[in-house]
């Protein structure tokens, strides 16, 4: 009886990952299509085929589905950002690494590159504190990158690593924003000379 209840039990659970996988996928379509602001709980149902109900049993309201969105996406950056700080590569390398993290993201899922570029900086008041917290985290790591190889002589001694992370970001950040508003070419070749020039341009400034 106890290993048929176990086994419901991880039955449960596992419909349950499902369910809230399903949900957040919804909502990342509905939030890219509408807007957040302009998007119901009824939409996000409606498009992961579910009963309005059941989108309130995992969460409370949609801004508790955009922060899961936040929190699940942009740990992936910041988990890159620890890994690059522990290797001993070229600083090319690193920020290849970076923006392909990025830049490629659009080309496999635009929709949620949508929400966290364009619906999550409009709803930034939406995200909590700690939340707010990893934009910071992710800026701080890689000045700190940035720093090291300045302490090995690769960027210019003069120049604030800090700052320079908010510009490479800021850079990665304007072309994801091209993309989304169809002003940049968005076939395969034109896609890797805009990540080749982006790093080009900012490696030769800092060197």
């Amino acid at each position: 009886m106890g290993r048929k209840t176990n086994g419901n039990n991880r039955k449960k659970s596992k419909n349950s990952v499902e369910k809230k996988k399903l949900i957040i996928r919804a909502a990342t379509e509905v939030f890219a299509g509408k807007g957040f602001h302009s998007c119901r709980i009824s939409d996000i149902a409606s498009r992961a085929g579910v009963a309005y109900g059941l989108v309130y049993h995992y969460f409370e309201n949609k801004e508790e589905i955009l922060n899961t969105i936040f929190d699940k996406n942009w740990g992936l950056l910041n988990s890159l950002l620890e890994d690059l700080a522990g290797r001993d590569i070229p600083l090319r390398q690193k920020m290849t690494e970076l923006a392909s993290l990025i830049l490629d993201a659009y080309r496999m899922v635009p929709e949620l590159i949508h929400v966290m570029v364009i619906e999550i900086a409009r709803s930034s008041r939406q995200l909590s504190r700690p939340r707010l917290d990893q934009y910071v985290r992710s800026l701080e790591q890689l000045g700190s990158i940035l720093a090291h190889h300045q302490r090995q002589g690769e960027i210019r001694a003069d120049l604030d690593c800090r700052l320079l992370a908010y510009q490479f970001f800021g850079a990665l950040e304007l072309v994801l924003t091209g993309y989304l508003l169809h002003m940049l070419p968005g076939n395969d070749r034109d896609f890797e000379a805009i990540k080749k020039q982006v790093i080009d341009v900012f490696l030769a400034g800092v060197a």
